[in-house]
């Protein structure tokens, strides 16, 4: 009988240990949850397009972009740049810079206040320099892991140099306000479309001039790092300089291609 005692414990034993192996346990949250991306600090951005064509005809186009951006503790720094030109027949038919720096600081959630100061250069559109400080606020509108969208209004002061035999309605320097959007969809985790688009109407003595800037780019990935960048610009003044007694053209359109490179 003690045998058969014995057994049976066994057997009962084995029994409950099945059921509290098989009974499913309530995991701790902490331990199970997905670990947080860490946000990166620095983001890179950089492309580069050059086309050549000899014999009867000779043409040139070089293109370069970069962006950095630096996010630390509620603040972020980024620097972008904008470079094209071009030659036909050994003469200058494009010769255009845009670059800038940046600081903004969160203040709320989705909303931060920037400073910012531009430098751009277009000679075909009359324009030896032309500086631009400006501030203002932007807006996290939408901000989701697939898509955002940025709105911001702020101001700007323009200070320009037009090219030799230019004459331009606008003053030397001149104040205007501004109005922006920045849309971005990520296709895949590398694959990306971007629009931007701005609007700085001049105010006071020459509030009837105005600016658009918009850029569309399409990024589609050859690797991790590296991928095939399609950009299209538009620089739009209202009212373009005269050249020696000649209307420049209201607007100028810049369509590059060339490989990227992120990390």
């Amino acid at each position: 009988m003690a045998l058969t005692a014995c057994l049976a414990f066994v057997s009962l034993s084995a029994s409950l240990g099945a059921q509290v192996a098989a009974t499913p346990t309530r995991s701790n949250p902490a331990a199970t949850a997905k670990p947080t991306k860490k946000q990166k600090v620095v983001d890179f951005t950089g492309s580069l397009g050059f086309s050549q064509t000899n014999g009867n005809a000779s043409a040139l186009a070089t293109n370069v972009t970069n962006k950095v951006k630096v996010t630390l503790a509620g603040w972020s720094f980024q620097q972008d740049l904008a470079f094209f030109y071009g030659e036909a027949n050994e003469k200058v038919n494009t010769n255009f810079w845009n670059a800038g720096l940046r600081g903004d600081r969160t203040v709320a959630n989705r909303i931060s206040v920037f400073v910012a100061s531009r430098y751009d250069r277009n000679v075909v559109q009359g324009i030896e320099n032309r500086f631009q400080q400006g501030f203002g606020v932007t807006v996290k509108a939408v901000e989701e892991p697939r898509q955002k969208l940025h709105v911001a209004l702020g101001g700007s002061l323009f200070s320009q140099q037009l090219t030799e035999g230019s004459v331009a309605k606008v003053s030397r320097a001149f104040p205007a306000a501004r109005a922006a959007v920045d849309f971005r969809r990520q296709l895949t985790d590398l694959a990306y479309v971007q629009q931007t688009a701005e609007f700085l109407p001049a105010i006071g003595d020459t509030a009837s001039s105005y600016f658009v800037n918009t850029e569309s780019a399409v990024v589609a990935p050859l690797s991790k790092s590296v991928g095939l960048k399609v950009g299209y610009v538009i620089r739009y003044n209202s009212e373009p300089p005269t050249r020696n007694s000649v209307q420049l053209r209201a607007m100028d359109t810049f369509f590059s291609s060339g490989l990227t490179l992120t990390f």
